[in-house]
């Protein structure tokens, strides 16, 4: 048994990683890690006036600084019943525009666009890439510039208020972002065409669910007062907790998310898939010359749609600019409320970002922050893990590594650091035994033989099931009495399900493995008939904490016995189980 690691990877505002563990021609695990410890920026929000609230939760990330700005200001106004003028809206969307070309150019060439043209760096790749590295990086510095123009800083910016702004820029100051940005355009077009033409893997495919921010007038942008999502339902900000559904895992500090019990997607590949139709001008024709099916399925496709995005920015900058021209400057609007809850959503540049407040007698008493990567990251363990797998049935696991950053990577998550650090380890032999072990300490565990009798070794989980009623273990189910009566676990979700059975994982005869359920139903090459058996009704939650462990067969025809390794494996399953 191995474990791939890489321990340093793509990480929120610090250090993370992700591991896959393979046993034999399975993949037994995959873990997206976020080490860093709580921050708790949520506690020490409480208790303090919105304003200064509004200084204090930007910190939460020196990249995606404004976009936590723009969500926890259209949160407290919301709270605050407080209406901002088309101006101040203007001169966020403006600044909101300059983090988006700050990100997503840093990203798509800085931190992806190595793994494409086959080099480590963006440092090396300019020895062929001179000019496009150069105009990336004056690309990211127009970003940061209109980010400090309109915050008054390049990071953490104290101009936005609750109400409006300290300051606006002169029009000298806009009439330059308008022109500059007009200058960018051939080669954000050039931008377009390299990263929707590079040739993507189509390792890993399948499909998800997206989600993003449903702007108003039925437009592309990056905020809005309901979440849409790819399967055409929408969804009230103040609702959002029927998306995001929140909850901890034992490796990782970060949250996770699931939408109907099942992972889904949020990003600039989220955005173009569910908003792409409403596109203008050229950011429309590029999509609909490189827009395909494969965006629907594939998560490195956020790399060409943040390439479509920088296009959409460039192009909206001198709209928002002239619209600014013609109006002046609000002075700030004040507020006498002091009570009340307010929920603001934005896209920030890697997703979804939602910030929720309850203000009471003045102060702050609740405080709720859903970022971006927390709602990724199961639908990036399940994408390494289909990659995983299919690598491993190539007989590449060599590659496997690599693919797993090149995954990560797309999502973009926070600052995406690339991996600096990677390693193959041995794991524990027979490592079903720890598992096991793990799941008996954790919960007694209801077991369920699967199976047919007369077909030789496919009769393994059945006899193993009659084994353990025979020698007292509770909570023990043939497949005919799951069949025939009321499912064991819908009263105990909190146990975990182990089906026994026999499964061809192209091993040596009677080799055991434990791996998770919902792995065996990612990999069309490890689906067998235990999938319409079982799949109806059964909770995604359910699944995570449902298991298979099987031994391999040797044969499974009709009228013979349970061979001699697999009978081994039988008896040591079973001494494994009741001592």
């Amino acid at each position: 048994m191995k474990k791939i690691s890489v321990e340093h990877l793509a990480r929120v505002e610090g250090s993370g990683g992700i591991s896959a563990t393979i046993d034999g021609k399975v993949v037994t695990n995959v873990k997206f890690v976020v080490n860093e410890g709580p921050r708790l920026v949520e506690r020490l929000t409480l208790g303090k006036t919105p304003e200064e609230d509004v200084n204090i939760v930007p910190r939460i990330c020196a990249i995606c600084t404004i976009s936590h700005k723009y969500a926890i200001l259209r949160a407290m106004e919301n709270a605050l019943s407080v209406k901002v003028s088309s101006k101040v809206s203007l001169l966020r969307e403006l600044m909101h525009m300059g983090e988006m070309i700050e990100s997503h150019s840093l990203h798509i060439y800085y931190l992806a666009l190595p793994d494409y043209v086959g080099f480590p760096s963006a440092i090396a790749m300019a020895s062929k890439f001179d000019l496009e590295v150069r105009i990336a990086l004056e690309m990211k510095e127009f970003g940061n510039h209109i980010m400090k123009t309109a915050s008054g800083r390049y990071i953490h910016g104290e101009n936005p208020v609750i109400g409006g702004f300290g300051k606006f820029p002169s029009d000298e100051e806009l009439a330059w972002i308008k022109s500059r940005a007009i200058q960018f355009m051939p080669f954000v077009m050039k931008t377009v065409r390299l990263f929707c033409e590079l040739d993507y893997p189509d390792c890993p495919e399948e499909d998800t669910v997206y989600a993003c921010c449903n702007p108003d007038k039925n437009t592309y942008g990056f905020v809005g007062d309901e979440i849409l999502l790819s399967t055409g339902k929408t969804i009230k900000k103040e609702d959002y907790k029927n998306l995001t559904n929140e909850f901890v895992v034992s490796h990782s500090y970060a949250k996770r998310s699931l939408y109907k019990g099942k992972p889904y997607s949020v990003g600039a590949l989220a955005r173009v898939n569910n908003l792409g139709d409403r596109l203008k001008g050229e950011a429309r024709k590029m999509y609909q010359r490189y827009f395909n099916r494969r965006w629907k399925r594939n998560p490195l496709f956020n790399n060409a749609a943040q390439a479509l995005e920088l296009l959409y920015a460039f192009e909206r900058i001198p709209s928002i600019v002239d619209k600014m021209l013609k109006l002046s400057d609000p002075p700030l609007v004040t507020y006498t409320k002091k009570d009340g809850r307010g929920t603001g959503i934005v896209e920030a540049p890697r997703g979804l970002l939602i910030h929720s407040y309850e203000i009471s007698g003045g102060l702050v008493s609740y405080t709720d922050i859903i970022t971006p990567t927390a709602q990724n990251a199961e639908d990036i363990e399940r994408y390494c893990l289909i990659a995983a797998q299919k690598f491993l049935y190539r007989g590449e696991e060599d590659k496997i590594r690599d693919r797993m950053e090149l995954v990560v990577r797309a999502y973009d998550p926070c600052i995406s650091c690339s991996a600096h650090m990677a390693e193959v380890r041995n794991a524990p032999p027979e490592d079903w035994k720890v598992r096991l072990a793990k799941l008996k300490e954790r919960n007694l565990p209801i077991f369920i033989g699967v199976g047919e009798r007369d077909r030789s070794d496919d009769a393994v989980g059945i006899e193993l099931a009659l084994k353990l009623k025979k020698h007292g273990v509770k909570d023990v189910w043939l497949e005919s009495e799951v069949r025939e009566r009321e499912v064991p676990w819908n009263k105990a979700s909190h146990r975990p399900l182990v089906f026994l059975d026999a499964v061809d994982f192209r091993e040596k005869s009677g080799k055991v493995i434990l791996l998770p359920l919902h792995y065996i139903f990612s990999d069309s090459a490890l689906s067998h008939r235990l999938l319409p058996f079982i799949s109806n009704g059964m909770s995604y939650e359910r699944l995570k904490n449902s298991f298979v462990l099987g031994i391999q067969p040797e044969s499974i025809e009709e009228g013979r016995k349970i061979s001699s390794p697999v009978r081994q494996a039988l008896l040591k399953v079973l001494d494994q189980i009741i001592n």
